[in-house]
């Protein structure tokens, strides 16, 4: 998937939805923000956006918690794949971020498993 096909409000969610599960697993993961800040400018968003996003996560009520949805199923498949991967790697999924993917799956009609992660 080619960054210019995915649109703005895609772009949105998928940082939404990947700050959503670094807050369910308590922001304690340094690789989690380094790649919040990744995802952020690799999608175009402004570093000291995502930078404050980052920092002031857990204290952010602004950021709503229900599941992330997205215009295609491939891009909501890319996201639900790629944050298992990242959970999986960083060793950082905790139940509530478990439950919010599963949900985020679900909300977009994509077959997903966490077996990989019990």
């Amino acid at each position: 998937m080619k960054l210019k096909e995915i649109t703005y409000k895609d772009r949105s969610e998928f940082l939404r939805g990947f700050a959503t599960i670094i807050k369910k697993n308590n922001c304690g993961h340094k690789d989690e923000k380094i790649m919040f800040l990744s995802i952020g400018k690799y999608f175009g968003f402004e570093k000291e956006f995502c930078e404050n996003a980052v920092e002031h996560l857990m204290i952010n009520k602004y950021i709503p918690e229900h599941p992330a949805v997205f215009s295609t199923k491939p891009l909501a498949e890319f996201f639900v794949s790629d944050v298992a991967k990242i959970m999986l790697h960083t060793n950082s999924m905790t139940d509530a971020s478990k439950e919010w993917l599963l949900k985020t799956a679900e909300a977009n009609n994509v077959g997903f498993s966490l077996s990989e992660f019990d």
